[in-house]
């Protein structure tokens, strides 16, 4: 007697051509986690999680303007950024009162809570910390000196580096008028 495979062959083949599909369901694209900030948080917590920025140092805000919370600086790519925290939403958006006022031209990145600036001079910090004495001083010893020529567009690139790192924006302020 003759074993019998037929059961034993069928049920083999049934199986192979009910196999798992070789072809992979497609991904879906993981989103981009971006770090949160919040009002009041210290500019030295935001400046060291600006990707590629190194050697955070606190700055001291003296009188500090109107709920400036802290300020710090980094170095990216061989630039300095200063980082000013707010404590609210209106001290935020008095930044750009002061920049106008200032009239130069610039880029620097925002998000909530920050504001940061590529290169900027002594001017900007002296305004923001309040100290009034020391910014005449720093204008009286410097009068009659033509600043460097700006490189708005390595300021433009820098800007951004920080802004896509944390989730925030490039601004520009332009001169009008």
């Amino acid at each position: 007697m003759k074993p019998v495979l037929l059961p034993f062959a069928v049920s083999t083949l049934l199986l192979t051509g009910c196999g798992t599909n070789d072809q992979a369901a497609p991904a879906t694209p993981s989103p981009t986690i971006r770090p949160t900030s919040y009002y009041g948080e210290t500019a030295s917590a935001v400046a060291a999680r600006i990707p590629g920025c190194g050697d955070v140092k606190p700055g001291d805000v003296a009188q500090g303007g109107p709920n400036l919370a802290s300020w710090a600086s980094c170095t990216l790519s061989g630039r300095r950024v200063d980082v000013y925290s707010w404590s609210t939403p209106a001290a935020e958006d008095s930044v750009v009162n002061l920049l106008n006022a200032n009239k130069q031209e610039l880029y620097y990145a925002q998000g909530t809570g920050w504001t940061a600036f590529v290169d900027a001079d002594a001017t900007l910090a002296l305004q923001f910390t309040n100290q009034g004495g020391e910014l005449l001083k720093y204008t009286f010893a410097h009068q009659g000196e033509t600043p460097a020529p700006k490189d708005l567009p390595g300021e433009k690139v820098t800007a951004g580096t920080i802004a896509d790192g944390l989730g925030g924006v490039t601004m520009h302020e332009e001169v009008v008028g």
